[in-house]
């Protein structure tokens, strides 16, 4: 059986690593990792921080200096701490939902009630480009053009999309800013780490306030991967993943709320002093030494996705988010949708009784969250879609007899529950 799980630097590296930032002085990265940053966004700005959100606070207290309005039309379906910090900014989330069965959202300006008060639409590319992007960045444009002094600042999510291309143009090449983040379950890496992208070569100014990380916090980080990555190899990786089927049939909320991101929904009074550092210098070099694999592992993993989707598309009781095999769809692992919460909930606990470690959750609905949302209006595809989904792994490590092993099982399944 083989983990879910994969970490884009090795346990070897990982040890380099550790070692290079106890004992050596690690040259600066900075100006190289600019230039291969611009490989995929020619001339635009970069600012690099220890996480992604905290490039999105910046780029939210960029725009709050620039407009009055109040409001940011954001997909439903999203990491709930975009949320959180598009509410320390003071401004009023507003959901969009999801296309059916789609990680796609769609947007028409003129059907927004209060389209004036409009600071910002935030495009969330899920495990791709949403393909609606080019309608949205043309309607934002003719609003601007009609409306100078009442601009809306279009904003990419790219935080698992990060190498997904449309008409020529990588994610995050459309907005006047986006965000990418590289924490340890990405495609790359910087064991956590996060890149604000200024399309617009605006002058964002950073706060003064900002933090430098120490060699003590960067060897938390590497040494926390450590730890995950001895769990996760061959020899230790069936016993821990006994414990993992026994946490998610008893229901061990101490240990899965370490164990998922999306679990349990907080937020502070104020944007957390614990977001507010810039990316080390050992992360940039760490960041910057995978930039050459991205193009070629983006292939294998579509290559693999469309491995599931060709055997399992026949099922009726699945339905398949993404179905085209291109650059379009960066694939961190490949969605299935179940028909109901009640058949996910049973083909999972099928697969975890069978030796199969897949993902049950992705992003949460947050329109559904009383904290986020005054109104009653809830986001339906996004809710179907969070609560009915489930992520099969596409990783390095996955070879094809385990994707057969995983589609055997989940033919099992429909099979023993006469579900064809």
């Amino acid at each position: 059986m083989k983990s879910r799980f994969f970490f884009n630097i090795s346990l070897i590296e990982n040890v380099k690593n550790i070692l290079s930032l106890i004992f050596f002085k690690n040259q600066d990265f900075d100006s190289k990792l600019r230039e291969q940053m611009k490989f995929f966004y020619n001339e635009s700005n970069f600012y690099f921080y220890d996480y992604g959100r905290t490039a999105f606070y910046e780029i939210l207290t960029h725009i709050k200096k620039n407009t009055k309005k109040n409001k940011i039309l954001v997909n439903s379906l999203t990491l709930f701490e975009v949320i959180n910090v598009i509410k320390y900014l003071g401004f009023e989330p507003i959901f969009i939902d999801n296309e059916k069965n789609s990680f796609d959202t769609n947007i028409n300006l003129e059907n927004e009630k209060n389209v004036d008060d409009i600071a910002a639409v935030l495009v969330t590319h899920l495990n791709g480009v949403n393909k609606n992007i080019l309608n949205i960045s043309n309607q934002i444009k003719n609003y601007n053009s009609n409306n100078k002094t009442k601009k809306i600042y279009l904003i990419e999510d790219c935080a698992v999309s990060f190498g997904a291309i449309i008409n020529d143009k990588y994610a995050g090449s459309y907005g006047d800013f986006s965000f990418l983040s590289f924490n340890i379950m990405k495609n790359i890496t910087s064991l956590t780490g996060g890149v604000l992208i200024d399309n617009q070569r605006k002058i964002i100014s950073e706060e003064n306030n900002y933090y430098k990380l120490s060699k003590f916090d960067i060897l938390k980080k590497s040494i926390f991967l450590l730890a995950l990555q001895v769990l996760n190899n061959k020899i230790f990786f069936p016993l821990f993943f006994r414990f993992v089927r026994f946490s998610q049939k008893k229901s061990f909320n101490f240990f899965l709320k370490k164990y998922r991101s999306d679990f349990e929904v907080s937020i502070e009074k104020k944007f957390p002093k614990k977001f507010k550092y810039h990316m080390h210098i050992l992360q940039k070099k760490i960041l910057y030494k995978q930039f050459k694999k991205v193009v070629e592992m983006q292939k294998k993993r579509i290559a693999k996705a469309k491995i599931y989707y060709d055997n399992l598309k026949t099922l009726k009781e699945l339905e398949f988010p993404q179905t085209e095999f291109s650059s379009i769809n960066s694939f961190l692992e490949f969605p299935i949708i179940c028909s109901s919460i009640d058949v996910k909930k049973k083909l999972f606990e099928y697969l975890l009784d069978n030796y199969v470690d897949v993902k049950n959750y992705y992003y949460k609905n947050c329109s559904e969250e009383k904290i986020y949302n005054k109104s009653k209006n809830i986001c339906l595809q996004s809710k179907k879609i969070s609560e009915n989904i489930l992520m099969l792994p596409v990783h390095e490590k996955i070879e094809n007899s385990d994707q057969e092993f995983i589609i055997k099982y989940i033919f099992s399944f429909f099979k023993e529950k006469n579900q064809f």
